[in-house]
């Protein structure tokens, strides 16, 4: 016996308003509708009686329905019009919905719904809708409402277009919602659609209502973004970054900075713009071309809310912070149009205030950050909307679209800390933009200037002060227990591969290969041993520092093919160093050497060690490389918290702790260009002139 479903009437609910989380969703499915139908304009007018809003009007001037279409599509739940018709439309667009229940979430809104709609040629249609009567109705053929042609085009002044009445509101509606429905209906468009979207320009959408303050006061981003420091854009299209533009732009009253800064395609090295991401270490390769997503356009606005830097900007602060409270983070757009809620509050979908947590420093938030992300619907095909509208189903695509785009905003994030660095030595009292010691510089200021009482300023000042000087303390212990972390994870790495080999070396029976990486075992833990055990300041041979740190690493240089040249052989200069400082410092330099060797795609990778007395009253190790060379100034490679290396992986620490360490040995690190110092003839011809850093120990006590 077959039988088939039956549908309750309460399944419009469930795909309406069950299904659609917001007002604010609901509104903007209306308003993508307009969208489809070719319209120029979008007008959402909100309409008060006695200081109530009493109804929602959506209106536009695109091509209209007419009874047929209203009949057999428009009412048809679920119809396949749209997912059958992905291809440009007699305006040049593709449609944005694809499920054909995008119009049901107006049952969400109000409870009495009028629709009048008009094609060119056609007649005036209307359609009067009652949701109180669907919970009356048994079936879904009992819930009826008329629908009615019109020989005058009734209040549509237009030759075309659909105007929506929705009444009965189902919720009052404070202050508050409405300014955040106004802003999430604004968002819809681009905020950089002038400059990055030309396209969409042709569709607008506006928010009107007849109370006169409901909206009053509220800014929009072309009064923010003068207030911004650091811009970009670029587009990515398959596995590389094929145009971007990082610009500075201090604002006039910054009078202490000569100039702002621009760099752009040609300004990168050509393996910063390969598309990549990170697990650990290891590197991963992005194609976007392995997924039917297209050319990605990505243009991002990030300002400065440091006390001492902000304060200098000319524009109202408060409004400026509020605006970016609700409207910070990075929005998708599909067309010109805004795929919902990528760029909310609640959605942190990059992850961005996330790895604020995960890493100290040198990061952004979304709360200073107004960006937009730029696709094209038709070629974009394998990220497909979630039935909620509620963002893009998180499938392959999905994952390498967000990947490429972190990978980006990275890259762009490492040259906003440059000039940010440059602007905190130049603006910043104690010239840092470390967590904390900058934050409680701006404390300290704010009771200087704002407490009036001299007593609660002295006691105030005095459990401050007291607190900045704990926690220089602490962060000395934790700097020191930071780089024998940084130093363990390499040994961890190191001994894993290496058990790895005898692994497959004692089941091979292979027992002369298996002795000798025992021997590299047992070579690897007595070296690295050295760090761990405590050392006073005492005269010691530089050959056996290079040594030791060499010899530490001698597999990770045979893993990654790398030569390395030294002068140790015969060597006898001596400096007055802590030998376990020491060989930590070498190691931080060496492993960056690795790193951005193995980053650049070297083919023939050298690194050279280089044993020198040519710095007045001192003795010197030089470490240099044939890799890409710093990314960063040297004042600012020193800072905590700042790395060039891509995706997060480096802690910004490593150089930082080796000036630390050197400092405390009463010696310097320089950082140095190839005609700064003398190098062998060998290794300025094979150009192992990259990246020069000088460790520089005193020669007497």
């Amino acid at each position: 016996m077959l039988k088939s479903f039956k549908v309750s009437p309460r399944i419009l609910s469930h795909l309406g308003e069950d299904l659609i989380k917001s007002d604010s969703i609901a509104l903007l499915e209306l308003v993508k509708n307009s969208y489809d139908a070719c319209a120029n304009t979008c007008i959402v007018n909100f309409i008060f009686q006695d200081n109530k809003l009493n109804k929602i009007i959506i209106k536009d001037n695109g091509c209209g329905m007419n009874l047929d279409t209203i009949e057999n599509i428009w009412l048809v739940v679920g119809t396949a019009n749209k997912f059958n018709n992905i291809k440009l439309n007699s305006c040049g667009r593709v449609p944005l919905g694809e499920k054909g229940i995008g119009r049901l979430g107006i049952h969400k809104l109000g409870k009495k719904i009028k629709l009048i709609t008009k094609t060119v040629k056609g007649k005036a249609v209307s359609v009067d809708i009652d949701w109180k009567k669907l919970d009356l109705a048994d079936s879904i053929d009992d819930f009826k409402f008329d629908i009615k042609e019109h020989s005058v085009p009734l209040c549509l002044q237009e030759t075309t277009g659909t105007k929506i009445i929705i009444s009965e509101l189902k919720h009052e509606w404070d202050k508050k919602q409405l300014r955040n429905i106004y802003r999430s209906i604004n968002s819809l468009n681009s905020p950089f659609s002038d400059e990055i979207d030309k396209k969409s320009d042709d569709f607008r959408v506006a928010v009107k209502s007849n109370s006169a303050n409901v909206f009053q006061g509220l800014p929009d981003f072309k009064e923010i973004k003068d207030a911004a420091l650091y811009f970009a854009k670029c587009k990515l299209e398959k596995d590389k970054i094929i145009d971007i533009r990082y610009e500075f732009k201090p604002w006039e009253s910054l009078n202490k900075i000569q100039a702002g800064r621009v760099k752009v395609t040609e300004d990168f090295n050509d393996f910063d713009l390969l598309l990549k991401t990170y697990e650990g270490r290891k590197e991963i390769p992005i194609d976007l071309s392995i997924h039917e997503i297209g050319a990605i356009e990505f243009e991002v606005a990030i300002f400065d809310f440091d006390g001492q830097i902000f304060s200098y900007v000319n524009a109202e602060k408060t409004s400026i912070k509020n605006y970016l409270k609700e409207n910070g983070g990075i929005r998708v757009y599909r067309d010109g149009v805004r795929v919902y809620d990528y760029g909310e509050k609640e959605n942190d979908w990059l992850g961005i205030d996330l790895r604020r947590v995960h890493k100290v420093g040198g990061n952004i938030s979304n709360h200073i950050v107004i960006g937009a992300v730029k696709l094209n619907r038709i070629d974009s095909m394998d990220l497909k909307e979630k039935t909620n509208r509620e963002g893009f189903v998180e499938n392959k695509a999905y994952y390498a679209f967000t990947d490429a785009i972190n990978y980006v905003l990275d890259l762009i994030v490492t040259e906003r800390n440059i000039d940010k660095s440059v602007l905190s030595n130049l603006y910043k009292k104690n010239k840092t933009i470390e967590p904390v010691l900058s934050d409680l510089e701006e404390v300290i200021d704010l009771v200087n200037t704002k407490v009036q009482s001299q007593e609660t300023k002295t006691d105030i000042l005095k459990y401050l002060n007291r607190i900045n000087t704990q926690y220089k303390e602490v962060k000395e212990i934790l700097i020191k227990s930071a780089n024998a972390g940084l130093n363990l994870s390499v040994v961890i790495h190191e001994i894993e591969k290496l058990i790895a080999s005898l692994t497959a070396t004692v089941s091979a029976n292979n027992k002369e290969k298996s002795i000798i990486i025992t021997k590299q075992l047992e070579k690897i833990i007595q070296g690295y041993s050295v760090l761990i055990k405590s050392s006073k300041i005492e005269k010691n041979r530089l050959s056996d520092i290079v040594s030791i740190a060499v010899d530490n690493y001698e597999f990770r240089f045979s893993d990654h093919n790398i030569e390395v040249i030294t002068n140790i052989k015969n060597n006898e200069l001596t400096a007055f160093l802590a030998k376990s400082e020491a060989i930590s410092a070498l190691t931080n330099l060496l492993d960056n050497s690795i790193f951005w060797l193995s980053y650049s795609r070297n083919p023939n990778p050298k690194i050279s060690v280089y044993i020198t007395d040519q710095f007045k009253g001192y003795n010197s190790i030089i470490v240099s490389d044939n890799g890409p060379g710093f990314g960063l100034p040297a004042d600012i490679a020193v800072k905590p918290f700042i790395t060039k290396k891509p995706n997060s992986i480096g802690s910004g620490l490593g150089l930082h702790i080796v000036n630390e360490m050197l400092k405390a040995m009463k010696g310097k690190v320089l950082f140095l260009d190839k005609y700064d110092v003398e190098l062998p003839k060998k290794i300025n011809s094979e150009n192992i002139n990259k990246a020069i850093v000088a460790l520089c120990f005193p020669k007497e006590k």
